[in-house]
């Protein structure tokens, strides 16, 4: 039998309601990897067997989908789900969702390789949070500990991301006896450069947010280098290193890298679905002109080196080369400060790329809105070029349903796939460079603009069957069954 998630704890709850129970407008998930990775986790059904997931209500009608405890069923293609939703004043939420986790971890956590606020010229430095901010954030965090401790035994818990980094610790302390898995979906810091921007009163929160990780009996991470940062940070932390993992007090903690994938049996992902006629009518201007289409699709976030992006697309342009570039960035963390710089730095960017491009004889495109699902996977199987380098990145989904809208066209019209030295899918996949994944380092302009020009004019591996089998195996399916057999693995 294949292992079951018993209680998953995430900030984010499984799908939100902005309409009350009987409206004929389905309830809709929550954008994002995390979601879209863990539905392929859940076991569903309703028995003391079956997966519980406790997330924070913030959907417009979630109360009125709820019974007096915060539960509800929720009806998804596998089967019934249980589900429980925490509500918090919007102070607390504010607290702990942007002062914390989007303003000061958030942009901590990226920088694993390069002093980002450095070598860019805006990404943020952290915000340092006050102490009312970390006290909602640990508010919260009891809060998502409580619940679980309230579920019945003989469950085990699945908790995800840097929100609730704190919870397996609360666990631990409130006497959990099952066994505890943590997964962290961003990258890890380098202690060094974590540093320079934690004063002593927020190095004492990053070591509590360290410490309640290493409350779990396995925390697990996107690539080996993540394995190795918290390594060498939890030792700093008064860990000590053993065999697989860390000793922590009278514990031992496993880590491991499991690299999170595509729910490869979400539904669109190899049928043929149509785009809507906006964008369907920009792809068609772009074959009537002849020209190769360049696609990037990401959130609107300062770790996607957008501003980059745009530079190697302007480089490619003054060299003479003719294309259209069609990016759709979707709007994130509205009302989270630290983005208002990276808004006029794509705006910046966007302009003079568009210009030279236009100039050379191409197309450009740039738009910020969010797209359905059919947008998404019909625009990556129609672009010659997927370019997605990310500054950095936990995994980065878009490079992986790329190969698999790919797929579904004829081998030698395949087109290539670009993606972020930085991001974990150029570390998980690092052997696909001859089978059309190609990392590259977006603050090394010249290469990268190089390698651009060689990707629109077919002069790069293409997507091949390899990359494709490879997406398919290493799934969310896989990587869930991996993740709670490991888990499953701690209980001796």
């Amino acid at each position: 039998m294949e292992p079951r998630a018993g209680l998953i704890l995430a900030n984010r709850a499984y799908l939100d309601h902005s309409l009350p129970p009987g409206s004929a407008e389905p309830p809709s998930p929550p954008g994002g990897g995390l979601v879209a990775a863990l539905r392929a986790a859940v076991a569903p059904g309703i028995s003391t067997r079956d997966t519980v997931w406790i997330g924070a209500g913030r959907g417009e009608a979630d109360r009125a989908h709820i019974d007096d405890l915060g539960r509800e069923i929720i009806a998804t293609a596998r089967g019934p789900l249980q589900h429980r939703r925490l509500f918090f004043d919007d102070r607390t939420w504010a607290s702990h969702y942007a002062a914390v986790s989007n303003e000061f971890l958030w942009p901590l956590l990226h920088l694993g390789q390069r002093d980002l606020p450095e070598v860019t010229d805006y990404y943020p430095r952290p915000a340092l949070p006050g102490d009312n901010d970390w006290i909602a954030y640990e508010r919260v965090n009891r809060a998502f500990s409580a619940a679980a401790m309230e579920e019945k035994p003989g469950r085990t818990a699945w908790v995800h991301d840097y929100q609730l980094a704190l919870v397996p610790g609360l666990l631990r302390q409130s006497g959990f006896r099952d066994p505890i898995g943590f997964f962290l979906h961003t990258p890890f810091p380098s202690i060094e450069i974590a540093r320079r921007y934690l004063p002593s009163a927020e190095l004492r929160m990053f070591r509590a947010w360290c410490e309640g990780m290493l409350g779990a009996d396995l925390i697990a991470f996107q690539t080996e280098e993540d394995v190795e940062r918290f390594r060498g940070a939890a030792v700093e932390f008064d860990a000590v290193l053993r065999v697989g993992g860390l000793s922590f007090g009278d514990r031992q903690v496993e880590l491991r890298a499991i690299p999170v994938g595509i729910d490869v049996d979400a539904p669109g992902q190899e049928t043929s679905v149509g785009m809507s006629t906006v964008l369907a009518e920009a792809v068609g201007l772009a074959r009537i002109r002849d020209l190769r289409l360049v696609v990037a699709l990401e959130r609107a976030d300062y770790t996607k080196g957008i501003p980059e992006r745009h530079r190697a697309l302007a480089g490619a342009a003054r060299r003479g080369v003719r294309f259209a570039y069609l990016g759709i960035s979707a709007p994130t963390r509205a009302g989270v400060a630290g983005y208002d710089e990276l808004g006029k730095a794509i705006a910046d960017s966007a302009a003079m790329a568009g210009d030279l491009i236009r100039l050379a004889g191409g197309s450009f495109d740039y738009r910020q809105v969010s797209v359905n699902w059919s947008d998404v996977v019909g625009l990556l199987s129609e672009a010659d070029v997927v370019f997605t380098a990310s500054l950095a990145d936990g995994m980065n989904l878009v490079p992986l349903q790329a190969a698999l809208a790919q797929s579904r066209r004829p081998r030698m019209e395949r087109g290539t796939i670009m993606s972020g030295r930085g991001a974990g899918v150029s570390s998980a996949y690092r052997d696909m460079e001859r089978d059309g994944l190609i990392s590259v380092d977006p603050l090394d302009m010249q290469r990268t603009t190089e390698t651009l020009i060689a990707a629109i004019e077919g002069r790069l591996d293409r997507t091949s069957d390899r990359l494709v089998a490879a997406v398919n195996r290493k799934s969310a399916q896989a990587w869930a069954t991996e993740f709670l057999g490991e888990l499953e693995g701690t209980r001796c």
